[in-house]
């Protein structure tokens, strides 16, 4: 099957939670013999203003561009899922609703708390936007039931169809590195991400905790963060990830954005338990007393964390596969023939 995507994630990327989903679909699919062809946006979410310029327009670049409709009349794939809810996004929307052609789409973000730090839109007007956006959709792929549960509250009744993500465990295990850090107190508590303003990462760096705190990624809001708490925190690149959270002691997942949180199973894959607010994602992924806490009071949620095992995270990521995500994702694609 040849799908053509219209996506936020460029092939071979990873540095947002999206393009690893799609990359690692993709990879999957194309040893089974498919085609999963990205039709991107050049810089996704290059924006760290809450302006017009710097917020609005680079979100809704190429929405009037035809160049959807000429890459399908060219690679005439088998199905068509559109993953981006602005841009490009919706020039797809725009050319399969005008020349009646089904496809699939998917809810990776909370747009609404992403809109209030974007742009200081209210949610109302948000769900308004998206209830519009996704009313011509066959089917929603959804990661986790809360979300099914979310959209179907905000009057989106569309057929959604629920798959949660996976984790690569060739890639991410328990490797520690005890050269990494010398010299550096413990605890080590750990958040990796975008860094980028809706992920929330000040309320990590705000929480009282003894040790060292340590924030992985990049994005635009980095350097702001970095001269901000130089002597609070280390500041890494997203580069030898494994051995970096294996030599942690708990992971801090701060954001409320993401629909489900990627970094949380790659992070217990390699024995760190989690610690997060009660929200979609965090609360469908981590066990109690197990494998982390959820809490609004982050800071306890960290410190209890301390007195969990690193075996029973590990173990606890054993069903979440990769394989079976790419599995659904092509099993619940609308074929045009």
């Amino acid at each position: 099957m040849r799908i053509l995507l219209a996506t936020f994630a460029n092939r071979h990327s990873s540095n947002m939670g999206v393009g690893r989903h799609y990359n690692k679909i993709a990879d999957i699919l194309e040893k089974q013999g498919h085609e999963l062809i990205f039709f991107h946006h050049p810089n996704p979410f290059k924006v760290e203003r809450t302006t017009l310029k710097h917020t609005i327009i680079p979100m809704f670049a190429g929405c009037f561009s035809n160049a959807f409709g000429k890459i399908f009349e060219e690679l005439k794939p088998d199905a068509v899922h559109i993953q981006s809810e602005v841009g490009i996004g919706l020039a797809a929307r725009h050319y399969c609703n005008q020349h009646q052609i089904p496809y699939s789409s998917a809810y990776h973000t909370n747009w609404d708390i992403g809109m209030k730090h974007w742009a200081h839109l209210p949610a109302a007007l948000v769900w308004q936007y998206l209830r519009w956006y996704y009313k011509p959709a066959s089917v929603i792929h959804a990661s986790t039931y809360l979300a099914k549960n979310l959209l179907q509250e905000k009057g989106i009744n569309n057929r959604i169809e629920i798959f949660p993500l996976g984790v690569d465990l060739g890639e991410f295990y328990y490797d520690p590195d005890p050269s990494l850090f010398t010299g550096l107190p413990r605890p080590f508590f750990m958040t990796m991400s975008r860094v980028a303003k809706e992920k929330n990462i000040e309320s990590f760096l705000k929480l009282d905790l003894p040790g060292t705190k340590f924030v992985i990624g990049d994005g635009p809001q980095k350097k702001f963060l970095a001269n901000k708490y130089a002597n609070k925190a280390v500041f890494l690149p997203y580069q030898n990830i494994r051995k970096i959270l294996s030599m942690g002691d708990v992971f801090v997942f701060p954001s409320r954005f993401d629909t489900f949180g990627l970094t949380n199973l790659e992070a217990l894959a390699c024995g760190l338990p989690i610690a997060a607010y009660p929200v979609m994602g965090p609360v469908e992924i981590i066990e109690p007393g197990i494998t982390g806490y959820v809490s609004d009071n982050l800071t306890e949620a960290a410190l209890a964390c301390l007195s969990l095992k690193k075996a029973d995270c590990i173990s606890s990521v054993s069903r979440f596969s990769w394989v079976n995500t790419a599995e659904e994702f092509l099993k619940h694609q609308i074929l045009l023939n």
